[in-house]
């Protein structure tokens, strides 16, 4: 090559503008690519004289979230698609899936910084540029927010739906070992609020282990007489009768059977049944349910009832951890290993939950509504009288009075011309209409007419017929 023609090929090298830096890999890399950090921080505020203790797990978009009050613990995880709570066993049970699922999957990989990596593109989630500080985010399935840059520090000031409304706003930036950036200031309806400090932690994120379930066998167990399911037990080696009740959480125990037992309750939560009381709790062990045993579990200390004679209530946190068969034709329950229902057993009906109670779909008037799942209430439907009031108001056959762990609650008893649980028809159904109930029940009095079978972590039900 000639000089003059080498010279002119260097100059327009020389002249060739520099590459564009990418503005995400310039987000990713100012906060220390926070979303590939196992961080956790914590927090302690003390509200209406009592301490909060908070401690946030995060690693990207999952996320540990768990308060202890007094002693009480209890919390949430969400694995980057749904959110589980868990409570005093810590066992961990589905929420289901809505609205507020769909803004946590988008608003927690803006608060990781999550979305500023190639993977959270790579996985199906989408950026967009808006401005030179605003992004437009959307998870694979999830909401569109905008994430809002602090064009100085390139962090998270804010998220905003896509209406421009405030979902979260974060501050107070602190710099975990390596520099990874995590905001100590975090306000909004799925935000944990204000924390103190934050750390790297070893090993990945996940949801605490929780009472753990084993089986020998699956040998019966015996129902006693009472409309409610009542079986023999044994907790710490003391032979006792335990009350298996879905539509309960936490377990609990009798204050009799707790100074049996030589244990002392701690802590402070709060139980409901026909009114509400504070009370402690207490663990002990093994628990053993025929062939499922528990070595260790947490039981929230109640009243003796002059309704049934139990000393401990079997709840959904910990028979979330079995599948329970009741079949009162025979006078028998079964505890098998979880999700070993056959899927495609009659009558199956979809469980979803909420504040780790199981929900099923039913229809008793012009349209459908939740109901709890409760084997701890003999009604085959049992609803409230606000409920009833607005409804179609059903004849009322019957007046009388229920008895709780709670106190004394006037019901009436209605029938309903045609009732439905999932895709189970009921036909005229006899119903409990109780004062001081919210939600509507499905209640174990379906076992006259059904062999039921529940399985909450496969997340159905069946009713076979008798």
């Amino acid at each position: 090559m000639r000089l003059p023609a080498l010279a002119a090929a260097v100059a327009i090298i020389a002249a060739a503008p520099a590459p564009v830096p990418d503005p995400l890999e310039a987000i990713a890399s100012a906060n220390g690519h926070a979303a590939s950090a196992h961080l956790r921080a914590t927090g302690k505020r003390v509200v209406e004289g009592r301490t909060v203790t908070t401690v946030v797990d995060q690693l990207g978009a999952t996320r540990v979230l768990q308060r202890c009050i007094n002693g009480v613990c209890g919390g949430t995880w969400f694995d980057g698609s749904r959110e589980w709570t868990f409570g005093l066993n810590e066992v961990a049970l589905p929420e289901d899936t809505d609205d507020a699922t769909l803004v946590e999957r988008t608003l927690f990989a803006i608060a990781s910084y999550a979305f500023a990596e190639p993977a959270f593109r790579a996985g199906g989630g989408t950026v967009a540029r808006e401005s030179s500080n605003r992004w437009r985010v959307r998870a694979r399935e999830g909401a569109d927010l905008v994430a809002v840059i602090d064009p100085a520090t390139r962090a998270v000031q804010r998220v905003e739906n896509a209406a421009g409304r405030a979902v979260a706003v974060y501050g107070r930036e602190a710099r975990a070992a390596g520099g990874a950036t995590f905001a100590l200031d975090r306000s909004g309806p799925l935000e944990t609020g204000p924390l103190d400090e934050v750390a790297v932690a070893p090993g990945p994120v996940g949801p605490p282990a929780g009472a753990v379930a084993t089986f020998a066998g699956d040998a019966p167990v015996a129902l006693g007489t009472e409309p409610i399911p009542i079986v023999p037990c044994s907790i710490g080696g003391r032979s006792v009768r335990c009350l298996l009740d879905t539509g309960a959480t936490p377990s609990a125990m009798t204050l009799v059977l707790a100074e049996a037992l030589g244990l002392e309750p701690h802590g402070e939560l709060e139980i409901s049944g026909f009114g509400r009381f504070a009370t402690g709790f207490v663990e002990a062990g093994p628990l053993v349910l025929g062939p499922a045993r528990f070595e260790r579990a947490r039981f929230a200390v109640v009243p003796q009832s002059s309704a049934a004679r139990f000393d401990a209530v079997i709840g959904s946190d910990l028979l979330g951890r079995t599948r329970m068969v009741l079949d009162r034709g025979r006078g028998t329950a079964r505890f098998l290993p979880p999700a070993s229902s056959p899927p495609a057993a009659p009558n199956v009906v979809r469980l979803t939950f909420h504040a780790g109670s199981p929900l099923v779909q039913t229809m008793f008037g012009p349209e459908g509504a939740r109901a709890l799942l409760d084997t701890g209430d003999q009604a085959v439907l049992s609803l409230g009288y606000a409920a009833y009031r607005v409804g179609p108001q059903w004849p009322v056959i019957g007046r009388g009075q229920a008895v709780g762990m709670g106190g004394v609650d006037d019901i009436l008893t209605v029938q309903i011309p045609e009732v439905q649980v999932g895709a189970l028809a009921l036909g005229p159904t006899r119903a409990t209409v109780r004062r001081t109930q919210g939600l509507a029940h499905v209640g174990i009095g379906l076992w006259d007419r059904f062999v039921v079978d529940i399985d909450e972590e496969a997340g159905r039900a069946s009713f076979s017929p008798r």
